[in-house]
């Protein structure tokens, strides 16, 4: 998908380039960016509902209650169930979070 980078043909970007200005836009790279960082923007705050509500649900953050469940042995199911949740949550917005910076930075 990167590398074709003539997938854009002419004729759409004549049709788009007068709509993306009149929308603020200096260019179609512009819009490009602030659409991507729009929908990781989204993503991030997702993720980040999802983090807050275990933090508030335990009382702890992740790595506290990783260290927990750890020392439990898998005794309680939910807290099992909810540490890979949380896990996947967690990772997912540090994963995110790269992404929107390398974009920021682009």
């Amino acid at each position: 998908m990167y590398e074709d980078k003539t997938n854009l043909d002419v004729d759409f970007l004549r049709k788009v380039g007068p709509v993306l200005r009149n929308m603020g836009f200096a260019n179609e790279r512009e819009a490009l960016k602030e659409q991507a960082l729009l929908l990781i923007l989204s993503k991030i705050n997702r993720y980040r509902a999802e983090c807050s509500y275990y933090e508030k649900k335990y009382g702890m953050t992740f790595a506290s209650f990783a260290a927990m469940v750890q020392e439990n042995d898998g005794e309680v199911f939910e807290y099992e169930d909810d540490l890979l949740d949380w896990r996947f949550a967690t990772e997912t917005l540090e994963d995110l979070m790269r992404q929107k910076k390398e974009i920021e930075d682009a």
